[in-house]
């Protein structure tokens, strides 16, 4: 697992909606893939907030850390284009190679992508009114997005630009799901099989893995099928 985990980082959401599941997960797993990381990035998260920042955890112990992230700021939803600024920062600094740099960046919050995006604000009137053609021009702002942020890593001389796995710790859905945006793999729902999965495959969701879970249960065993 440390493996497959190394070399990412995670967004955490911490702000008050988060109580309950959502909160406990998106602070283990944050620590998690810092924990698992390599220099520069062991030991850092960035916050969830308008003004991301990049922070190296701060405790001797796995309470005080566990503190120290669920104290961290927290906003209504996030930058990411920021985000992507802060971890090109590190590695401009850094001179880091291709391999050195970030792979994935994993946001664990209880919103749906859309919603989380900065950019992607709307009023609650406009959402209200047109729910639907708001998420287009969210989706269409985030392609714009992704463009500047692949030509910023161009510009700096790497030609990757990191994956973000963004997982909704909230939805209510029996049955996670998975969707797949420029740059960006959106999981929904939360079970401890996806948990595992999530660790054993070192963060890489794939709707056929997910579906495969949906169908593992005691109840389907019994299913026989006739050609």
């Amino acid at each position: 697992m440390k493996g497959k985990l190394t070399n990412c980082i995670a967004v955490c959401d911490v702000s008050g909606s988060m109580e309950g599941i959502p909160m406990e997960v998106s602070v283990a797993l944050g620590l998690l893939v810092s924990e698992l990381s390599e220099e520069p990035w062991k030991g850092k998260v960035i916050t969830f907030s308008e003004d991301p920042a990049m922070h190296l955890i701060k405790g001797d112990t796995l309470l005080e850390k566990t503190e120290f992230v669920r104290m961290m700021e927290w906003g209504g939803n996030t930058d990411f284009q920021k985000v992507f600024d802060r971890i090109l920062e590190v590695a401009v600094a850094n001179n880091l190679s291709e391999d050195q740099l970030i792979k994935r960046v994993f946001v664990f919050s209880d919103m749906e992508f859309d919603d989380a995006s900065g950019s992607c604000c709307e009023s609650n009137w406009e959402m209200r009114l047109d729910r639907a053609a708001t998420k287009d021009k969210c989706r269409a702002r985030w392609e714009t997005d992704y463009q500047v942020i692949q030509r910023k890593f161009g510009d700096k001389g790497y030609n990757k630009v990191p994956e973000i796995v963004f997982w909704n710790l909230r939805n209510s859905s029996s049955t996670p799901v998975v969707a797949k945006q420029s740059g960006v793999a959106m999981v929904s729902g939360f079970s401890k099989n996806l948990l595992t999965l999530f660790l054993e495959e070192g963060g890489i969701v794939n709707s056929e893995d997910v579906m495969g879970l949906a169908i593992a249960g005691e109840e389907y065993k019994k299913l026989v099928v006739y050609d």
